[in-house]
């Protein structure tokens, strides 16, 4: 005979894996392929339920909106919502009431009540229209204001499921060494990079990151100078894996990247006298000069002992438009590159904007030496924006915080089954 406590469990063990997969549903990837192999420079990010080292402004805000969405969940959480068919603006569905409730009690939605008892409260209205963007874009979702299957999904997530992977996120902020004052912070999941000088928020810009395959590890490392104009030495294994089957399949591949090639002694050779067919990619170097063609666009920012991970610019702008930027080979592209150009190199002797933005739009290659500035490369599915101050969301694509948020949700749901028991 199985006690109330015991259902309520199996029941949860039927449920966790489906609502699991709804949040973090991406690009299959193997759990050991998640980590990064480099060595890293901090450990923080891969043991987020450390002992938080200190507290800074994210966790701060962050514990805050938990504590929020805590008081949310002891109200009743919000209406459990039905996946189905896509719903569009104009549309009327059974469901919008409840996806009206929903955004009403995450602060997304607000109207008058009176104007929705005079119209179709089955409607999906201009309104709601709008609310559903919001809920969108804080969702890291496409923003097109149609009630999709990932919309959807989104909107069928509970409240402690959100909670934990709040505090997942939470647990790696505490984890965190202590900010310098003028540092770059890269979100990777969040797809977003900020300067900050003094607590001041001076950059804020979109970027892309690594694939699953090639996943962008995490560490702490300054930017030590800054390349303009730079060439791209192709890394080895990009060489071996990509570059000698594209030149089989086309012979003007080479000529058409503006690439050299160059033997094991770093002497240039000639492409066309080289055996494609029979070469494995181990025994040539490949460089792509510098030019609109170059991948590493106008500005490299180096790191020092990251294994060929670094910030750059890039020649492919229109990719940043994409709301699901998990496209590089691991390191990350920056769409405000000139302006992060200003700001590492902000006191250097002799370069003001102006001049930093000659040498940016000229073809001219020439690397800086700049005062350090710490890069924070952080993995949160979770964060506060600092202008709506609301929660936002976004895909676990990696697979880094799966296990940890499944964790933490079995813990809130043994919680509060403990707490019903104890009342009755």
């Amino acid at each position: 005979m199985y006690n109330i406590y015991t259902i309520k469990r199996r029941i949860q063990s039927f449920l966790l894996p489906a609502f699991i997969f709804t949040l973090f549903a991406s690009t299959a990837i193997t759990f050991a392929s998640s980590f990064p192999s480099m060595r890293e420079a901090n450990i923080q990010n891969e043991t987020p339920h450390a002992i938080p080292k200190n507290e800074n402004q994210y966790a701060i805000k962050m514990e805050t909106a938990i504590n929020n969405y805590k008081k949310i969940e002891q109200n009743g959480g919000w209406p459990s919502f039905k996946s189905g068919k896509i719903i569009k603006p104009g549309e009327k569905d059974d469901r919008i009431p409840a996806v009206r409730a929903i955004l009403s009690v995450m602060g997304d939605y607000s109207s008058d009540e009176k104007t929705i008892e005079k119209s179709d409260g089955k409607i999906f209205d201009e309104a709601l229209v709008e609310a559903v963007k919001r809920f969108q874009t804080r969702h890291g979702l496409d923003a097109d204001g149609a009630l999709g299957a990932k919309t959807q999904s989104a909107l069928s997530i509970p409240v402690d499921l959100r909670i934990a992977q709040m505090q997942a996120s939470l647990e790696r902020m505490q984890a965190m060494p202590e900010l310098s004052k003028r540092y770059v912070l890269v979100n990777i999941p969040g797809y977003y990079l900020k300067a900050v000088d003094d607590n001041n928020t001076v950059i804020n810009s979109r970027i892309i990151v690594g694939k699953p395959q090639n996943a962008t590890p995490l560490f702490n490392r300054p930017i030590t100078d800054v390349s303009f104009n730079p060439a791209w030495h192709v890394p080895p294994k990009i060489a071996r894996n990509e570059f000698i089957g594209k030149i089989r399949e086309n012979p003007d591949y080479l000529e058409n990247g503006n690439y050299i090639v160059k033997d094991r002694h770093g002497e240039i050779v000639d492409a066309d006298e080289i055996d494609w067919e029979n070469e494995s990619g181990n025994n040539y170097k490949f460089v792509q000069l510098a030019g609109e063609k170059n991948a590493l666009g106008k500005v490299k920012f180096n790191l020092p002992d990251t294994d060929n991970i670094y910030l750059h610019s890039t020649g492919s702008p229109k990719l940043f438009a994409k709301t699901e930027r998990a496209l590089s080979h691991g390191c990350i592209r920056v769409e405000m590159a000139r302006e992060l150009a200003y700001f590492v190199m902000q006191g250097l002797t002799g370069w003001d904007e102006e001049r930093v933005s000659q040498l940016y739009d000229s073809d001219k290659t020439k690397t800086l030496k700049v005062a350090p500035v710490e890069v924070y490369i952080t993995y949160w599915t979770s964060w506060i924006d600092e202008d709506s101050k609301q929660p936002h969301f976004s895909a676990d694509i990696y697979g880094r915080d799966k296990k940890r948020v499944s964790e933490i949700w079995a813990e809130l749901s043994k919680a509060k089954d403990e707490t019903k028991i104890a009342m009755q």
